[in-house]
C-alpha cells in the first residue's frame, strides 16, 4: 500500500511540472521571439520482488520474475528552437530571423545576451535596442531626422537623412 501511495506521488508531483511547463507555453504564446519549453521524464528504480528462474513450485520457475516500479521524476526541461511564424508588422524596426541564429544584446552589466525577439526601439541617443531597452550588439544607431528605414535581409541597417537624396548606412 505504502509502495503504491509513493509511485501515486511521485507521478502527481512530476506532472504537477509537466502542467507548469504547458501554462508557461500557453502564457506566452503571443510574446515575442517566446520558444516553447517541453518536459521530458525518466523512471524511477524498480524494485524486484521475484527474480526470473526463481521456483513457483516444486516443478516450475517464474519466465520473467517480478519488477514493480518506484515512481517517475523530470528529468529535464528543454527549449524547443523551432522556427515560429513571421508575421508581418508596419513598425521599420521590426525584424525577423528566418532560420537559426539570435540577436546580440547587451546587458546592464556589459555581458551579452542572445533573443529572438525583433521587435526594435530606437533610444533617446537613436541606438536601436530592444523593448527593455537593451542595445544591439554591434551598435547600431540612427540619427536624427532620418526616415525610410530599411533593413536588408543581410542586417544593413540604412536611413534617408532629411534634406538628403542619398541613404546612410
Amino acid at each position: 500500500m505504502i509502495r503504491s501511495l509513493w509511485t501515486g506521488t511521485t507521478g502527481m508531483s512530476s506532472q504537477q511540472l509537466g502542467m507548469d511547463v504547458i501554462a508557461n507555453n500557453l502564457a506566452n504564446v503571443s510574446t515575442t521571439g517566446f520558444k516553447k519549453s517541453t518536459t521530458e521524464f525518466k523512471d524511477l528504480l524498480y524494485e524486484m520482488i521475484k527474480v526470473p528462474g526463481s521456483p513457483t513450485s516444486a516443478d516450475t520457475e517464474s519466465p520473467t520474475g517480478i519488477q514493480v516500479g518506484i515512481g517517475v521524476r523530470p528529468a529535464a526541461v528543454t527549449k524547443v528552437f523551432t522556427q515560429g511564424d513571421l508575421i508581418g508588422t508596419e513598425n521599420e524596426l521590426d525584424v525577423a530571423i528566418d532560420g537559426k541564429g539570435f540577436f546580440e544584446v547587451e546587458l546592464p552589466n556589459g555581458n551579452s545576451a542572445y533573443t529572438r525577439a525583433g521587435n526594435f526601439k530606437r533610444d533617446s541617443t537613436g541606438q536601436m535596442t530592444t523593448a527593455n531597452g537593451y542595445p544591439l550588439l554591434p551598435a547600431i544607431t540612427i540619427p536624427d531626422g532620418a526616415s525610410d528605414i530599411v533593413i536588408s535581409e543581410t542586417g544593413i541597417v540604412s536611413a534617408v537623412l532629411a534634406g538628403d537624396t542619398e541613404s546612410t548606412e
